[in-house]
């Protein structure tokens, strides 16, 4: 079996991949069989401000053709494991190059571990403040390409993500795994920043921003309510969250961390080995649901931790499971809005003070693209919280947009609705893109004709009736 490994973002030596390698050789089962000529080490530029993913991804078509495609017998496919920005940079690779024939694809296993699929809380930092993170960086300047990427709700990551969701990969033998962790490694923690230690996260990437398994909702204002237009979710793919890794290091780091010399007992070497094992839809669908089971005991084991603090101190941290909601707020004449608010509300009257306590942890606007909101929310806090009688599960969201008055405007569109309904479209450990269409009102007086020829003036023309 060729491997192809694909690392993350400012990587600048192949000693990224730790013992991983060498580790696969060693323990590759029979029928998988893989040698030291049939590895090939990722390596890709991120650091450069020039680059983006759209170039990576085509580089790695190149590659692909002047060094795998040579070495493939007729029929035959490779393997790619990627870690952190190396997931998105495949995705965008078989984007480009192989969706609607995903057949003609020559990749047949794509295992992704710590993928930032809907991009990291950290992106958004800075590259001065990211190039000071040596312990994730490794004290190379960011490059603002990939960086503009990853951040929350970036356009290029909404793109690919909405663009996925017709695949069928299944069907074409083309077999996608993601497996990350969500653990902090406290040697890296950075007490200036509490996303390096926030919970459903490996330290960089949130479990909800790993998982391939997402949905999209689209939703039209229509009488102060919301429509929904158009709901979409992607075939089922495998997700497993490994027990005690972070996203990167030496010693839990989900890649680094794998020893040359190991006998297959580290957790992301045992997966790794399994996905590749795969080789039919049956195979596929049963690690499914072992990953599921896996994931499920990790979050169950991993709920309550301790963590020795300052003046020996220990402190107990709940750990819940997460999800993300992406918002897009447009306008049905195509506009992306960047003076909103949105308001969730809950229980019978949809108040936004009947919100359950701690469900809420994190509120990101992408920088460069202020229409895309996301919010990271307490997903156990919500779940459990609304089934009180006294709530009776109601759940929502209000959205107020500006200019609210004049010659053009927006009405406040509010969404009334259950958890349960909400639960249809996503799961925790999942990501929710929510576009959020406004009507945009037009006054009559914005534009009016005259037969007057004195001269006459029209600063304060009189609003009509709505166009």
């Amino acid at each position: 079996m060729l491997i192809v490994f694909v690392h993350g973002w400012s990587v600048t030596n192949t000693d990224t991949y730790g013992g991983l390698p060498i580790a696969l050789m060693k323990n590759a089962p029979s029928g998988t069989e893989i040698k030291v000529e049939h590895l090939y080490l990722g390596k890709y530029v991120s650091f450069s401000d020039e680059v983006n993913v759209d170039d990576i991804a085509r580089g790695m078509q190149h590659a692909v053709n002047v060094e795998i495609m040579p070495k493939l017998k007729t029929g035959e496919r490779f393997a790619c494991i990627t870690h952190s920005t190396g997931g998105p940079v495949v995705r965008k690779w078989i984007d480009l190059f192989f969706k609607g024939r995903l057949n003609e694809c020559p990749l047949r296993h794509l295992v992704m571990l710590a993928p930032a699929n809907h991009g990291s809380a950290l992106a958004q930092l800075g590259k001065g403040r990211l190039s000071r993170m040596k312990f994730f960086f490794e004290g190379v300047q960011p490059g603002a390409g990939v960086l503009e990427w990853l951040e929350l709700g970036s356009d290029q990551s909404w793109a690919l993500n909405a663009s996925w969701l017709d695949y069928g990969c299944l069907n074409a033998d083309l077999y996608v795994f993601v497996l990350t962790g969500q653990s902090i490694d406290r040697k890296f923690y950075d007490n200036l920043n509490s996303y390096t230690g926030e919970a459903g996260s490996d330290g960089v990437v949130r479990a909800a921003a790993a998982n391939v398994n997402y949905g999209l909702i689209r939703l039209l204002q229509q009488d102060g309510g919301f429509k929904l237009e158009k709901e979409r979710q992607p075939e089922k793919f495998a997700f497993g969250i490994l027990p005690g890794r972070s996203h990167s290091g030496e010693e839990i780091g989900i890649m680094r961390s794998v020893k040359p010399d190991d006998n297959g007992s580290h957790p992301a070497l045992q997966w790794i080995l399994q996905c590749l094992s795969v080789n039919n839809a049956t195979s596929y669908r049963k690690l499914i649901k072992e990953l599921s089971s896996l994931t499920d005991k990790t979050q169950m084991d991993e709920r309550v931790t301790k963590t020795k603090e300052l003046f020996l101190f220990e402190r107990e941290f709940i750990t819940n499971r997460y999800c993300m909601l992406v918002f897009k707020i447009v306008d049905d004449r195509g506009n992306e809005l960047i003076d909103y608010d949105v308001v969730f509300t809950a229980g019978p009257d949809y108040d936004e003070n009947h919100l359950p306590p701690g469900f809420f942890v994190d509120r990101q606007r992408n920088q460069l693209t202020p229409g895309k909101l996301t919010y990271y929310i307490d997903y156990d806090a919500m779940a459990e919280w609304l089934i009180k009688p006294e709530l009776g599960g109601k759940f929502g969201f209000k959205v107020t947009a500006r200019p609210s008055s004049g010659y053009s405007f927006y009405t406040v569109a509010e969404h009334r609705g259950t958890f349960a309904n909400l639960k249809r479209f996503f799961e925790p450990n999942q990501t929710l893109m929510v576009e959020v269409q406004l009507k945009r009102h037009v006054m009559d007086g914005v534009f009016r004709l005259t037969q007057s020829l004195v001269a006459e003036n029209f600063k304060d023309q009189p609003k009509g009736n709505e166009l």
